[in-house]
């Protein structure tokens, strides 16, 4: 009869590990599995490994789709891709591509894929477009500093218009400061986001006639 390997002899502290091909040591004195095989069993029930790939896509943390494609080429000795990568590698091919903000040459070294309709789980191919690293980083910041001016509280609303003081002051043509003062001030709303009262000063920049005539 064939003496298993746990019952060879050996001292405690150098038995391996009694599933076959294993030649780890066994997990502590009263242990007949290494700690691999041990977690195992705990885990499952058996010694075999088992397959621990969630089916379907997955969710990025970044809020991108990740599909099961170890064997495409922009796998890169991972298991998952891309999917708006992958969608547009397998319409598109290898390359090299025009950026679609500013024409210029780039390959998938360094390319991006952009959203048309900045939904990162809408990758039908006609929503995909090329993107150089510059024009991509430019788009991030455009749509970080939009989403800071929708949700700042100093938001105002005046004349059937809702902007922020920056861009308040820019439409009217006069200084941030100058609005600051009238909310100070006291102002009816209705002429703190007015145009320049007064003989003094430069004229308006961005004067809106209907912003005028409400203010006379």
């Amino acid at each position: 009869m064939t003496e298993s390997k746990y019952g060879s002899g050996l001292p405690h502290a150098h038995a391996a590990c009694i599933v076959d091909g294993c030649e780890l040591s066994v997990r502590s004195r009263n242990s007949h599995y290494c700690e691999k095989h041990y977690m195992r069993v705990r885990r499952h029930g058996t010694t075999e490994k088992l397959s621990t790939r969630k089916d379907g896509k997955l969710e990025h943390t970044g809020g991108y789709l990740l599909v099961y494609a170890p064997d495409h080429p922009l796998a890169c000795g991972s298991p998952r891709v891309y999917e708006h990568r992958k969608v547009y590698y397998d319409k598109h091919g290898a390359g090299p591509f025009r950026c679609h903000w500013c024409a210029k040459t780039v390959g998938w070294d360094t390319l991006h894929i952009d959203h048309l309709d900045d939904c990162k789980t809408n990758n039908e191919p006609d929503n995909l477009v090329p993107s150089c690293p510059v024009c991509n980083q430019k788009r991030g910041v455009d749509k970080m500093r939009k989403t800071m001016r929708e949700n700042s509280d100093r938001r105002y609303t005046a004349h059937g218009k809702t902007m922020c003081l920056n861009e308040w002051a820019d439409y009217l043509g006069i200084s941030r400061n100058s609005i600051e003062y009238r909310l100070k001030a006291g102002w009816d709303i209705s002429k703190v986001f007015s145009p320049r009262i007064g003989n003094s000063g430069p004229p308006s920049r961005k004067l809106a006639k209907i912003v005028h005539e409400s203010v006379k």
